[in-house]
């Protein structure tokens, strides 16, 4: 890889950190999300605390801004695939693990959504979206399981669409470090009242440390709640 093509990829990724919901939630409502709710740096914490106008733009600037824009750019500078490849993947990292915040960060779905759509995986996108969002939102009213079913079944769905092994290896890269970032999620140590193994398998499973989702969902600082 050329050095202009390793140079994007640092940029994708210091570009990717940059903590949208953490600077919104800290300027205009004063509060640090990493303490509330999921914890999550990104869009859906965002959407369940601060309301659904923001949630949605914040979500929507991390999957064209982060997700797309490093992309398209990449392409327009006659990069390789392989380059824009590791660029999107660079930005899917900097977005989950921020230098800014100490390496913690969101989710990365909403930029992995920017993802398949700069690389034209429609398909696998339409078939994912109703997955998550039909099955998972609508229907059982949690996406986390339904998340990582897609997180599996995209490279499977990529390989069976006949994509360049650049794409199939974009899409194993966006499980691993999806799949890394639930188990990492932002440095938290496992509970001890639910033990460690449970706590695992809860991350990987539903993205979470507890079994109920609004447990989870609806949690607050020490400082409040030991009030």
């Amino acid at each position: 890889m050329s050095f202009t093509g390793i140079a994007f990829i640092l940029a994708a990724y210091l570009w990717g950190a940059i903590p949208t919901s953490y600077l919104v939630a800290r300027y205009r409502f004063g509060i640090d999300i990493r303490e509330y709710g999921s914890g999550n740096v990104g869009a859906s914490n965002a959407l369940s605390l601060i309301g659904n106008v923001i949630g949605i733009s914040i979500g929507t600037f991390d999957c064209v801004a982060k997700g797309i824009l490093p992309v398209l750019l990449a392409r327009l500078l006659d990069q390789s695939l392989a380059a824009q490849v590791g660029i999107g993947l660079a930005a899917i990292a900097g977005h989950n693990w921020s230098p800014f915040l100490g390496f913690t960060g969101g989710r990365g779905v909403a930029t992995a959504i920017g993802l398949l759509l700069v690389f034209w995986l429609w398909p696998e996108w339409i078939i994912l979206g109703a997955a998550v969002g039909i099955v998972g939102m609508l229907i059982f009213k949690d996406t986390g399981f339904w998340t990582l079913v897609s997180l599996l079944a995209l490279p499977v769905m990529a390989y069976l669409f006949q994509r360049p092994v650049e794409i199939i290896a974009l899409t194993l890269m966006i499980g691993v470090l999806l799949v890394a970032k639930r188990l990492t999620a932002n440095w938290e140590p496992p509970d001890r009242r639910e033990g460690r193994f449970r706590v695992y398998l809860y991350r990987i499973l539903w993205d979470r440390d507890v079994a109920r989702k609004d447990e989870w969902t609806r949690r607050l600082p020490d400082s409040i709640t030991k009030a």
